[in-house]
């Protein structure tokens, strides 16, 4: 793997950085667009991120060599100082709002969407970034398609199962958006292993038909469900059993 070893000003510390490791069995990263490298990386202290930045990585405690901590998702900065990112109670401003702090210390690198929570670091931090105006040379980051999120059936071994990301107010009986290969590994999974007692799902052309011969949830019994496909092909399933989160393990510096 390709990695370059960078300076900071005002640091006796050196940094060594890496290019965006690949995907691991437990471990996954978002990969950066087509032609960003290492090579166009540099480290800078967080609060001298620029606007349009790429953020890439943190680094280890550990000196006087300090190794680069990929971030899962990669994002572009929009900075600006902590406690004015507008968002409505995001994890991270709730964490830091928890106890005394000292706004000042801190500073916001992108405010909270629906998916993700505010960044918020020390302002010395060293980060990885790539420039905006080196970024702007090439494909957009939403050109990487983001990482799926994993889900298995409460209480099963079953999955996990890949599924567009989904919003922090997300809730385990609501829908998750599948492939039809994904339905289909979860159709397979349902029949053979009567994971939840009393349902089948059976395929009619397109449509995935989930049915129960009892009062199932509250439902009444027998009845059924029918998934069609949405305009993309992906099938929207839930409300049937409780889903759980699979998570990986946090990737470790490289």
């Amino acid at each position: 793997m390709a990695h370059r070893v960078l300076t900071l000003e005002g640091s006796t510390d050196t940094f060594e950085v890496t290019d965006r490791p690949h995907d691991a069995p437990t471990e996954r990263w978002r990969m950066l667009p087509d032609g960003l490298t290492v090579h166009h990386m540099t480290v800078v202290r967080a609060h001298q991120v620029q606007p349009g930045d790429i953020v890439i990585a943190d680094f280890t405690d550990t000196t006087p060599v300090r190794h680069a901590e990929h971030l899962v998702e990669p994002y572009t900065a929009a900075p600006h100082s902590h406690g004015h990112c507008g968002c409505e109670g995001c994890e991270a401003c709730d964490d830091l709002n928890g106890g005394p702090i000292y706004a000042e210390r801190y500073v916001c690198l992108a405010p909270s969407d629906p998916i993700e929570p505010c960044a918020i670091e020390f302002r010395n931090a060293p980060m990885v970034i790539i420039p905006a105006a080196v970024a702007a040379e090439y494909p957009p980051l939403d050109t990487v398609p983001p990482l799926p999120d994993l889900f298995t059936i409460e209480g099963t071994d079953c999955g996990p199962y890949e599924a567009e990301p989904v919003t922090r107010w997300w809730g385990p009986y609501n829908t998750i958006s599948v492939t039809r290969e994904t339905a289909e590994q979860l159709t397979t999974d349902l029949n053979a292993r009567h994971v939840v007692r009393g349902l089948t799902a059976m395929w009619k052309a397109d449509w995935l038909v989930f049915t129960w011969d009892k009062p199932y949830r509250h439902r009444p019994g027998p009845d059924r469900l029918i998934v069609e496909p949405d305009a993309t092909g992906r099938y929207s399933i839930g409300n049937l059993w409780r889903w759980d989160t699979y998570e990986t393990s946090d990737p470790a510096g490289d």
